[in-house]
């Protein structure tokens, strides 16, 4: 579907000024799978499914509301996407193949010892594992992301009881270290300390 085409279809989705709403995708059917965002004029639309070509940004006039912002100086600032937690999961122990997984990856001992709480996507085919108001699942398939954040997880993830944390990258890491007597793995969910993380740990060794 050319933008054209595209751009015709998301402009008759109603949506107000300065907001961002997650919606059915028009283009692929995929259930909440396109953002939509209008911000001082500009409409903006991107499917998060992988396989979808519905993305686009249209400048176009801005409406009242829009235009007294802009003249005041008061530009609205896009709010990060939160992609929401799946509605429907199962014990891991319902999947064998999440089983293996969390095996293979030093995970599984983790979850016996109730050090993580982990639940099974088959929407997703993911193991999700949880924290705070959140997830990060991990894809069992071949196809689409690797890892998808569901919620928001400022403060990375923590596995294990003790007083020494050790910063890791990612989960699985973080289960691993949790089998030592007295270590906490925290999973950065990348590469880089965060605010909330180093407040977190400041009081820790590590």
């Amino acid at each position: 579907m050319t933008y054209a085409e595209q751009l015709q279809i998301v402009k008759d989705i109603p949506i107000k000024e300065g907001v961002t709403k997650v919606i059915t995708c028009p283009f692929c059917g995929g259930l909440k799978k396109l953002a939509l965002s209008k911000m001082d004029g500009k409409l903006m639309w991107n499917c998060y499914r992988a396989s979808c070509e519905g993305k686009g940004i249209y400048t176009g006039k801005r409406d009242l509301q829009s235009a007294k912002k802009y003249l005041s100086g008061q530009v609205s600032q896009r709010k990060a996407f939160v992609r929401p937690l799946p509605s429907i999961t199962t014990a891991i122990e319902n999947h064998q193949p999440a089983l293996d997984y969390l095996e293979k990856v030093n995970s599984l001992e983790a979850y016996l010892n109730k050090y993580i709480k982990i639940r099974y996507d088959p929407s997703g085919d993911r193991v999700l594992f949880y924290a705070e108001n959140g997830a990060v699942g991990r894809s069992l398939g071949s196809y689409g992301p690797k890892w998808v954040t569901f919620g928001t997880i400022a403060g990375g993830v923590h596995v294990g009881t003790g007083t020494t944390a050790v910063l890791v990258e990612d989960v699985p890491s973080a289960c691993s270290v949790s089998r030592v007597n007295g270590l906490v793995g925290i999973a950065l969910l990348g590469t880089t300390v965060t605010r909330a993380i180093n407040t977190l740990t400041k009081n820790w060794r590590s």
